[in-house]
């Protein structure tokens, strides 16, 4: 009877638990960069084009380490070329091994299938013509591609003995082998010249399409990673809001910028090196094979251990590469940060502080980039000394080879020696690469990890020019279980399906019935139960202490994120129900912090609006009081803003954002603090501005200045998640507890009491 215990009593693999089990195999294996691989099928033309240039590569240098053997039979024994190429001949076509004597033509060993054996001719027997006894004269009868049968001399000690052979057919390579040797002088130091011709002709053809393999290759990875790039931007336009909340600004730009960088040196690695070197070294185990087989698959008995050797040290340096990756996204996120906020750190006296911060931070990389470093510099060393045993070991067995059964002789083991250090450098070069891939998996893994987080809106992305065309990978319904999973709370859900319709243009009202939400981990909900009815026309001001919900419960309109529960009606339609385009069509947002890209005044005002004329573009900038200060500038509105747009004050940035929302004359406007960046001139310039606006569309100010909310239809007062009064300034102040402490707290100075 068995031990183990019964299978129902064992615990049952939750779908998250088989889910990570899942992530981590795929982890372990490089299915992230096989996975990445796809996006070189639009420019598989250059990619054939490398294999072929690689393939042709690969028979040159193998070409070349060809022309060793002769070189060597030339020095070693002063053989001519030819009478050594015929007496490859005679033994690959008579299938006998013939003896090393320079002065005659003997018999070492026969095969049975031999013809000589059909003859009677025997070991240690020597081969002559009739009518002559001259060695080379002998090897050219016997080499000739074109006799079927030959009349020979066999002398056998004191015997001479007459003997008719048929001679087999002949293979067409060994017969322009024989015809090669032919063409090359007799002289040694001649044919020695020639053959070094031949081998540097070779070296400069093959050198020619290797910089055309080389750059093909490099120019396919570039495009690939180009593509990777355009889609990812792509992807991070169009995944949800609560992504960015989760991982930051600088860990999406590290993937953008040095995870695909990553990645694109893995691409050029697999199609550069991983092709080339395993091309270089199959041919050259070939032409071993040609040479002596027995030796040849001794050497093979060692590969398996090299490649466990060199698997496992691309483990340690995928885990390593991915634990530099995850640093490097931490320290671009400490540069962003105190650059964005370097006036913060002066006048703060902070420089001392975040510097040994930085030192922190950039310690750790450091550690992991050292880490790297010591893998890769180990891996070389470890191998090299591996393969100098293999190789003590290969001269052991052949010097039994060439002394003792004298089945091999010393021209051609130093030839088969030739081609095991070429096998050798691919190899070496080849544990290189396993190293690059590794690391360009553990890239890779983090852009899919990117790109598998669920689109808000369902769509063909892709990039154009370049034959560059390629579907997205459609996983934008449902979340999968992964370390994104939080995300889904309210936001995988926001999507495009097909069925949905289109949002017609607000007639009547805005309602939020009954509304909860709760970001993803959060311990509790930041909105608990809103209910609210807005009618068009009207302008609501939200109010309240910070963290009390109000720029949440303004996202939920525009569907940054989803209720957890409850729903929102515009003119009784549920939002959920319509498309993203034509929900977020008819709203405009101005958030608190203002927004400016790169590019002139006028495009930043015609943001989202391109088709907008310039005169257009000035109005909507007189409205917002920003035309004024436009016209002080160099060029006016074609003056390029660079980076946040630096040369702005903060003022000045926000009448730009308030300028945009003016142009676009969506029905729906939301004002999230959109006044807290500018001077009280400004502000009240402003304010005239978005009371006339007031009037004419369905407003949702957000405002710590009582200032700017007093003209407001309804005042909204929120606290901890939930609507704590509603209704006009005055009768607040008289009903609502907390809409009165905020108040007195602005105008008066007096504390707020602590809720």
């Amino acid at each position: 009877m068995s031990d183990l215990p019964p299978t129902s009593n064992l615990p049952a693999l939750s779908p998250d638990d088989l889910a990570r089990q899942r992530k981590r195999k795929k982890d372990k294996s490089l299915f992230h960069f096989w996975r990445a691989l796809k996006y070189l099928t639009p420019h598989r033309r250059l990619v054939i084009t490398s294999i072929l240039c690689a393939f042709f590569v690969g028979l040159t240098f193998t070409g070349g380490l060809s022309t060793m053997l002769p070189i060597l039979k030339v020095l070693m024994s002063g053989e001519p070329v030819q009478t050594w190429a015929g007496r490859i001949v005679i033994e690959k076509r008579l299938n006998v091994q013939l003896t090393d004597n320079k002065e005659s033509l003997g018999v070492f060993s026969l095969n049975k299938h031999s013809p000589l054996v059909a003859a009677g001719i025997k070991a240690n027997d020597q081969l002559e013509l009739p009518t002559t006894s001259d060695l080379k004269s002998t090897v050219a009868e016997l080499a000739q591609p074109d006799r079927h049968s030959i009349d020979l001399k066999i002398i056998r000690g004191d015997k001479t003995i007459p003997v008719t052979v048929a001679l087999p057919s002949m293979p067409w390579y060994y017969a322009a082998l024989y015809k090669s040797a032919g063409v090359l002088p007799e002289n040694p130091v001649g044919a020695i010249a020639a053959i070094f011709g031949v081998m540097f002709t070779l070296g400069v053809v093959g050198n020619i399409v290797r910089f055309y393999q080389e750059y093909f290759s490099d120019k396919a990875a570039i495009l690939a990673v180009n593509d990777i790039r355009r889609k990812l931007y792509d992807h991070i336009l169009h995944i949800p809001v609560g992504f960015f909340g989760l991982k930051g600004t600088s860990d999406v730009t590290s993937r953008l910028v040095q995870d695909a960088q990553g990645l694109q040196d893995g691409f050029k690695s697999v199609l550069g090196q991983s092709i080339q070197e395993p091309i270089k070294a199959s041919m050259a185990l070939g032409l071993a094979l040609w040479f002596d087989w027995q030796l040849t698959m001794f050497i093979i008995v060692f590969a398996p251990l090299m490649f466990a050797i060199i698997k496992k040290f691309g483990k340690k340096m995928r885990r390593a590469s991915r634990a530099a990756l995850q640093s490097s996204a931490v320290m671009l996120g400490q540069l962003e940060a105190t650059l964005s906020g370097v006036r913060v750190v002066k006048a703060a006296g902070a420089e001392r502080f975040e510097r040994r911060r930085y030192s922190g931070i950039m310690g750790k990389l450091v550690d992991e980039q050292l880490k790297m470093s010591r893998i890769d510099a180990a891996s070389t060393p470890i191998l090299e000394l591996l393969t100098l045993f293999v190789v003590g070991a290969i001269v052991l067995y052949a010097t039994h080879l060439v002394q003792v059964k004298k089945t091999l002789d010393a021209t051609t083991f130093f030839g088969l020696m030739a081609c095991l250090m070429a096998i050798g450098e691919s190899l070496r070069k080849f544990s290189k690469v396993n190293n690059a891939l590794q690391k360009s998996n553990a890239a890779a893994a983090r852009i899919f990890e990117t790109l598998d987080v669920p689109v808000e809106r369902p769509r063909e992305m892709g990039t154009r020019g370049q034959g560059s065309s390629f579907k997205a990978e459609g996983r934008s319904q449902k979340a999968e279980a992964s370390p994104q999973s939080a995300i889904d709370n309210g936001q995988a859900a926001i999507g495009d399906h097909p069925t949905l319709t289109k949002l017609p243009l607000i007639k009547n009202d805005i309602a939020f019935e009954n509304v909860t939400f709760t970001y993803p981990g959060a311990p509790s909900p930041s909105l608990s139960n809103i209910s609210l009815s807005v009618r068009k026309g009207q302008s609501i001001a939200v109010v309240g202490r910070n963290g009390s919900g109000k720029t949440t419960l303004l996202a939920l309109l525009p569907r940054f994120y989803n209720p957890d529960s409850g729903r929102i009606l515009i003119d009784g339609i549920d939002i959920s129900t319509v498309t993203l385009k034509s929900l977020r069509s008819q709203i405009g947002i101005v958030t608190q912090e203002p927004t400016v890209f790169p590019g002139t005044i006028a495009q930043n005002i015609a943001y989202g609006l391109p088709t907008a004329s310039r005169a257009e573009i000035e109005a909507a900038a007189k409205q917002a009081f920003a035309h004024e200060f436009i016209m002080e500038k160099p060029l006016g509105y074609d003056m390029v803003l660079e980076g946040v747009g630096s040369q702005l004050s903060g003022g000045q940035r926000q009448r730009l954002c308030i300028a945009r929302a003016i142009l676009r004359q969506t029905p729906i406007l939301i004002l999230d603090e959109a006044t807290s960046q500018v001077d009280a001139e400004s502000e009240h310039k402003i304010q005239q501005a978005i009371e006339r606006l007031m009037h004419e569309r369905t407003t949702f100010v957000i405002a710590h200045r009582f200032s700017t909310i007093l003209s407001a239809d309804t005042i909204i007062v929120l606290d901890r998640g939930q609507i704590v009064g509603q209704g006009k300034h005055e009768e607040l102040l008289i009903t609502c507890e907390t809409y009165k402490n905020l108040y007195d707290r602005q105008v008066f100075g007096v504390p707020v009491e602590a809720a």
